[in-house]
């Protein structure tokens, strides 16, 4: 145990000398593996093994139709669509901003790319409209959680992979969970521009611009029903669906918004590229580490410790939930799912837990850590969109990160909120 606690002591203090992540958790690994008698040769082997798979090949695709959506402007679209929907409400702009996330998880599953297209066009539209910079900060931060739990989510698709889940189960899974906290973000929203005293003009509601708003983003909208039908009914893998996503997006893009052009798509393969190779890096330099952790018997000693230790699912669950929220201090969700994924699963069987119930809760949970600081990275792209000192958002956030512990013990006490999707669709 000892040795496991100096490894991470190790990767922190590389973290911590601004290494980059990846960097960090290979150059640990690859030291542990050496001191254990190791040859340099298992360490690439690991690495090349860690990415050698075609389920994470939906990773890219669903990136690359991220892209696509966001060259053919269909932000826009959304924005006005949910804008004629829930802006009249008290909150204005914040409810807009949480329901486009919804819609926008729907279509390409990255809460980083939610918090810089979301962030990027209603931030600035919130200062304008007389919002507070941390208040238009917190609820795009808050929001662009929401991307990882509804499908089609990446970060589901990396712990289906370590788990061996079907995916399919895992997006009906998190999609209730998914509306449910998006719900209660926008009470939040609603509490806040109480408490703010606001009294800014909000877009009155009319059946009939809701009507043309929703025929204009059809396009848009019916693109999340193409991918999830396609999952849950067999049509197609996940990965195949992201590659429907792909040429969905390039229709809509080409012959509905026209917005798309062909001298575009050199720079979204680019950028599609260089994102998912970080993704990739990510997992290669956690596959090397989580191999010295298995030499370790880590696996082992956890389950042990919870089994005999903390001996009840509900403290089971807290335990999980303050670990990863320290460890969601330093590290990305990708980190935290590619290196223990296998072992919570191990956790959840070992008291009784359906794999996907204990699966979407462990997401969730493990997500909360990219809306904390230091290393929070939504928190981070929204707190630079607004040009706002990261110090300054923590107190806004904190009833959105409060309102997805109340979402996760829901999940817990209320098993079906999770599991009475999939076991209505697949059995």
């Amino acid at each position: 145990m000892l040795t496991t606690l100096l490894i991470f002591l190790i990767l922190l203090a590389f973290i911590f000398l601004g290494f980059p992540i990846f960097m960090a958790l290979l150059i640990t690994g690859i030291i542990f593996l050496l001191f254990g008698g190791n040859s340099m040769q298992l360490s690439i082997i690991k690495m090349f093994g860690s990415i050698n798979s075609l389920s994470l090949m939906a990773i890219p695709f669903f990136v690359t139709a991220g892209n696509i959506i966001l060259k053919s402007k269909i932000t826009n679209k959304l924005v006005k669509f949910a804008d004629s929907a829930v802006g009249w409400m008290p909150g204005g702009l914040g409810h807009v901003n949480v329901l486009t996330s919804m819609i926008f998880g729907g279509i390409q599953g990255s809460g980083c790319a939610d918090a810089a297209a979301i962030g990027g066009m209603l931030i600035p539209a919130m200062e304008e409209q007389g919002y507070d910079k941390d208040y238009a900060v917190a609820v795009t931060a808050g929001s662009s959680m929401l991307s990882p739990i509804i499908p089609p989510s990446i970060c589901m698709i990396l712990y289906s992979y370590y788990t061996e889940i079907p995916v399919g189960r895992m997006f009906m899974g998190g999609l209730v969970p998914g509306i449910l906290i998006g719900l209660m973000m926008m009470g939040v929203v609603y509490l806040e521009y109480k408490h703010r005293n606001y009294d800014i003009p909000r877009t009155k509601f009319s059946i009939k611009n809701l009507a043309v708003t929703f025929y204009h983003s059809i396009g848009a909208l019916i693109m999340p029903l193409i991918i999830l039908s396609g999952i849950c009914f067999g049509i197609v893998t996940p990965t195949e669906s992201g590659v429907l996503a792909i040429l969905y997006g390039l229709f809509y893009g080409f012959f509905i918004t026209k917005s798309l052009k062909i001298k575009d798509i050199p720079g979204i393969l680019v950028e599609s590229a260089i994102t998912t190779a970080v993704v990739y890096m990510t997992i290669v330099g956690a596959g090397v580490l989580s191999n010295v952790l298995v030499r370790l018997h880590f696996q082992s000693e956890i389950q042990a410790f919870a089994i005999n230790v903390l001996g009840s699912k509900f403290f089971v669950v807290c335990f999980m939930f303050v670990v990863f929220i320290i460890l969601g201090m330093f590290l990305d969700p990708t980190v935290i799912i590619a290196m223990f994924a296998s072992t919570v699963l191990a956790i959840g069987n070992s008291f009784g837990f359906d794999p996907v119930h204990f699966g979407v809760i462990m997401t969730i949970i493990m997500q909360l850590g990219a809306i904390t600081p230091p290393v929070g990275t939504f928190l981070f792209i929204s707190c630079g969109v607004a040009k706002l000192p990261m110090e300054k958002s923590i107190k806004p956030l904190l009833p959105y990160i409060f309102v997805v512990f109340i979402g996760m013990i829901l999940c817990f006490l209320v098993p079906g909120i999770v599991t009475g999707l999939p076991n209505l669709i697949y059995g």
